[in-house]
């Protein structure tokens, strides 16, 4: 067993039902979640959309990353997203944020998530589940954070909406 670590984001339908149902959904298939973030709400990019609501969460897997992925996408599937285009609403989204120390470059799958950096919607949630230093970036979450703040990058509108804090999963 290895830990990956992926991001849940939901701006269609019943938000926080879709985040909890990709929960019981990669459990089912063989990514159980062993701690999960906060909720965090975030606004839309185009802003002609819902409000987001993102998380993090760990799971233990067997999974390889390009199968871990296949699951990503069929959880997506099957809670309705179909494909829209980039940046436009969905049900669900799930990113694979780390597999472990695996790096990967593929066509298909880049891990570690190639904007990890880019995104305070990804790394306040991610620095309730990994404390420490992240795979292969080298850098805690708290640290790519203060270099969003300080390259002009701005957390304007990203909101706690419900506590976690890392808390373990059922």
């Amino acid at each position: 067993m290895s830990e990956a670590v992926l991001a849940l984001g939901s701006n269609l339908g019943d938000r926080s039902a879709n985040l909890r149902a990709a929960l019981d959904l990669l459990a089912e298939r063989g990514a159980t979640p062993t701690r999960v973030s906060s909720v965090w709400e975030t606004p839309p990019v185009p802003a002609d959309q819902p409000c987001y609501l993102n998380a993090v969460v760990a799971v233990e897997t067997d999974l390889d990353p390009e199968a871990l992925l296949a699951v990503a996408k069929e959880v997506e599937h099957l809670l309705g997203r179909r494909p829209t285009g980039r940046w436009r609403p969905r049900p669900i989204d799930v990113d694979l944020l780390f597999c472990g120390e695996a790096e990967v470059a593929t066509e298909a799958l880049t891990v570690p998530h190639p904007r990890i950096a880019e995104r305070a919607f990804v790394l306040l949630p991610l620095a309730e589940v990994l404390e420490g230093l992240l795979p292969v970036l080298g850098r805690s979450a708290a640290a790519l954070l203060e270099g969003l703040d300080t390259a002009g990058h701005e957390r304007t509108g990203v909101r706690l909406r419900t506590g976690g804090q890392g808390r373990r999963a059922r």
